[in-house]
């Protein structure tokens, strides 16, 4: 009875609210301390500080629930321009929305008009085959670029990206892209949905990765105010989120508003002089359409902080926006440390829609939703990370048909949604689908070097290296000697030639590397000669027999004569080869620890990669550091460090196409999988064979020999060590198959192949446990005074293993366990010359391989020291 009483009088103060069209301002309640919360039946959805728990398959639909949620809403009803009535309320409390009937809240909006879709999808490919397709020049007998790159456009990895054609577009054709003008040129018309945001940006934070014009024409065409204006501040360069991230310390009292609209993704235009002005991609504040400028706005502490603060203290509203389609923002949201309220709306088609239209985080991290598999990627990867971090309750998502009508729910609370205005240019003239349809961008016919050129980068993109070298051949043969264009086209050759990983081919290709610094023009040398030496460096570790050692000595001359990275006026292409410098020599450095240490400046250049780099050399430096972690480990806690680590180096490498360095970093990641299940979790042994297989799939596809080697030798040792399946057998069979019949002229690899050929003895059905013992010692001392080590602190492991192993047999064979011998296992368990530095799973490894004497195959295989290590 109390219960309805209350309930009555609720719907009675609404009844008079309505009837007086003054509702209670919000600024009364919210300035301070938030209401306790009221506690209800825990099998509803319940509001608690703000926060809704979900429980899994329970309908939404019941009286308790839309009470609470009136209970809630009559202490939070802001000042809004119309007024709500009952049914509003009740709709807004089934849907999880009466959170957002009060301020402060923040939206964060990411779905692109129709035209941007057409001209990001059909436009993009129409733009991509114009320059990929030569026809009149092309060789009769070989495939167009096009052919090649077509089908990348909608299966993946890699999956062709706007960043990255854009990337190569400015790099070779349009430094200025103003290719992107036509996102300015008024053909697309703000719909229902922007004018929802419009109303939204006047009173509370509204957040886009757009940079259209759209929310602001849709202010600036409603009804009461001038077309002249924008009707809310719009923010959208460096400097404004500096100053937001300067003034969150300094509101003590109260939160910052941060109201209007927040381009966290750039702008194309401007409004000013009463029409738009144009924002280059090069200048602040410009479009974030390449890789390179998302490099720069990953690393803006001043747009990661804004956005975090937001999350942590405001009811935040994702919608329109996968989470999957950047590197900066889903990275961001993961990280926050305590999120305050986040509802995800998710769209799906409407014969997937169930009943329930509300899961908690924990719902999508147990795969509850039966039509999941069309939940957005960055949603599920969001509600995972924050569930290891036990915060996961603090995400709630709504399933929806019709994301338009629940922002619009919203902005009715604050506004009356409307349709264009009639003296509104779009609304005057409509835009026709078959318009629509033609939408593309407008840049001139190629020319023969341009269309050459474009294919090639395309076709390395996409880690078609043998392609991508013949389509830049065909460009330095269109060019003059000597002009900018034969010198950019012959690196270019000699880079994708480094790739493809023959011996011959790299040496060639230091040669042309050389010979086109040497024609460079005199605006280019510098570029070029740095280029070229970057390339010397790059060829010289893998041709030379000291060749990490002369690399590393190149290296350091490089970055010396660069100067401090501050100092160094060029902040592209130059500085680019400087940060891609650093990262090849602080990679060398980890195979030559005894190296000479380098110099400030040298050191000041390794620094400034995690921040400055572009997006495939901070992956790289991602990868070099989770190797790091991995070699150095001491437990899991550590270990899974170094995976969180490893992952993020493979998000990147796939969504930036870089297939060879993903291949590598699966590999890693397998690697310390397989750590996991030799120390303590022996599950994980099958989340390494996952990774392996994978490493092995898609180096087949793209990349080169030495990755297809590194890829069987990771899954062969896994396979060994830990045979899972019925089909293993034939599995390894055919790994031996490819050890046996191919070659390559890499000296690690050859070794570990050996290594692997030496273990396989074991798994042989027609040779006795006493033979086997025998031949893998012998084959296991004919590694050893076979190769020699160069330095490499990899091969000094390596054969030190290979030593090991060949007494461990041969004590085997007497029937004893191994007896310690530092002076024999130094060599594996350190790899510096730093006192005490010593590998603690290596030492573990050791310790078991000497304390046990073992009964059959599997263990011998067990005990025996592999050749994986970083």
């Amino acid at each position: 009875m109390l219960m309805k009483q209350m309930v009555d009088d609720i719907r009675q103060q609404y009844r008079q609210t309505v009837r007086s069209h003054q509702l209670v301002g919000a600024s009364d309640v919210n300035s301070g301390k938030e209401k306790n919360p009221q506690k209800f039946s825990p099998q509803f959805c319940c509001t608690a500080s703000h926060q809704v728990t979900v429980v899994p398959q329970q309908k939404l639909i019941n009286d308790e629930l839309i009470t609470h949620n009136l209970l809630h809403l009559s202490s939070y009803c802001p000042k809004v321009e119309s007024f709500i009535d009952e049914e509003q309320l009740n709709e807004l409390a089934l849907l999880g929305l009466e959170q957002f009937a009060s301020s402060p809240f923040a939206i964060l909006y990411g779905e692109t008009s129709t035209n941007f879709q057409l001209l990001a999808t059909s436009g993009l490919r129409k733009l991509v085959k114009s320059y990929t397709s030569p026809t009149e020049w092309q060789i009769a007998d070989r495939p167009t670029a096009w052919e090649i790159i077509k089908p990348y456009f909608w299966t993946g990895p890699p999956r062709i990206r706007f960043e990255g054609v854009f990337d190569i577009i400015q790099q070779y054709i349009d430094s200025n892209l103003s290719v992107l003008d036509i996102l300015n040129s008024g053909t697309s018309r703000p719909s229902r949905t922007h004018d929802a945001l419009a109303v939204l940006a006047f009173m509370s934070t509204v957040i886009t990765t757009n940079f259209d014009h759209l929310i602001e024409d849709a202010g600036r065409y409603r009804p009461s105010y001038n077309p002249n204006t924008v009707p809310f501040n719009v923010f959208y360069t460096e400097a404004d989120f500096e100053k937001a991230r300067n003034s969150l310390g300094n509101s003590a009292s109260s939160l910052p508003e941060f109201k209007g609209l927040w381009k966290i993704h750039g702008t194309v235009a401007r409004w000013e002089n009463n029409s738009w002005s144009l924002v280059r991609a090069d200048e602040d504040g410009g479009p974030v359409a390449t890789f390179r400028h998302l490099s720069s706005t990953r690393e803006s502490d001043n747009r990661r902080m804004f956005l975090q603060y937001l999350v942590e203290t405001r009811q935040l509203l994702v919608i329109g926006y996968s989470g999957s389609d950047d590197f900066d923002i889903t990275g961001w949201l993961k990280s926050t440390k305590i999120p305050k309220r986040v509802l995800w709306v998710q769209q799906i088609t409407e014969k997937s829609c169930s009943e329930q239209v509300l899961w908690s985080g924990i719902d999508i991290v147990n795969n509850v939703p039966t039509n999941i598999s069309q939940f957005d990627r960055g949603l599920i990867g969001l509600a995972c990370a924050w569930n290891e971090r036990k915060v996961a309750d603090r995400l709630t998502v709504l399933v929806t048909t019709n994301l338009t009508d629940v922002l619009v729910r919203i902005a009715k609370l604050y506004g009356t949604i409307i349709r264009l205005r009639e003296d509104h240019p779009a609304a005057a003239v409509p835009v026709k689908e078959e318009e629509e349809n033609k939408q593309e961008f407008l840049l001139p016919m190629p020319t023969k070097w341009q269309s050459y050129t474009v294919s090639g980068a395309m076709l390395a993109h996409l880690s078609y290296f043998s392609d991508a070298k013949w389509y830049f051949d065909c460009a330095a043969q269109a060019a003059i000697v000597g002009t900018r264009e034969y010198c950019i086209a012959k690196l270019a050759s000699a880079e994708a030639a480094i790739e493809i990983g023959s011996r011959t081919e790299r040496i060639q290709a230091m040669k042309d590397a050389m010979e086109a610094a040497e024609t460079a023009p005199l605006s280019q040398i510098g570029w070029e000669k740095s280029k070229a030496q970057l390339l010397k460096a790059t060829v010289i570790r893998f041709v030379e027999k000291e060749g990490a050692a002369t690399a590393i000595d190149i290296l350091k001359n490089l970055l010396d004569d660069y100067g401090r990275p501050q100092d160094c006026e060029d902040v592209g292409r130059e500085r680019n080869v400087a940060l891609d410098a650093a990262m090849l020599l602080a990679q060398l450095r980890r195979y030559l620890p005894n190296s000479e240490e380098p110099s400030d400046v040298v050191k000041e250049w390794l620094d400034a990669v995690p921040k400055t780099a572009l997006l495939h050399t901070k992956a790289m430096n991602l990868h070099e550091l989770a190797l790091h972690k991995y070699q150095w480990a001491s437990n899991t806690d550590e270990l899974n460090d170094a995976v969180t680590t490893i992952k993020e180096a493979c998000e990147i490498r796939e969504e930036v196409g870089h297939m060879r360095g993903l291949v590598a970093s699966l590999n890693v990641l397998g690697s310390i999988c397989m750590r996991q299940a030799d120390w303590v979790l022996s599950s994980n042994c099958m989340d390494a064979l996952e990774q392996f297989c994978r490493s092995k799939e898609l180096s087949d596809k793209h990349a080169s020999e030495f990755d297809q080697f590194q890829a069987r030798i990771h899954l062969f040792i896994c396979l060994l060590r830990y045979p899972s399946g019925a089909k293993f057998m034939d599995e390894l069979s055919h790994l031996l198959d490819y050890f046996q019949t191919k070659t390559t002229d890499d000296i690690r690899t050859k070794i570990e192949t050996d290594f692997c050929l030496a273990m396989r003895i074991f798994i042989s059905p027609t040779v006795s446990v006493e033979d086997a013992c025998k031949k893998a010692e012998i084959h296991f001392n004919n590694i050893t005074s076979k190769y020699t080590t160069h330095h490499d602190a990899r091969l000094i492991r390596i054969l030190g293993a290979a030593r090991f192993n060949s007494e461990l047999c041969s004590e085997w064979l007497r029937g004893r366990a191994h007896r310690s011998d530092p002076d024999l296992t130094r060599d594996i368990t350190t790899r510096t010359n730093v006192s005490g530095a010593v590998s603690a799973y290596w030492n573990m490894r050791i310790q078991r391989a000497e304390a046990e004497i073992p009964t059959n195959a599997n263990e011998r295989l067990q005990l025996l020291l592999d050749p994986l290590s970083p």
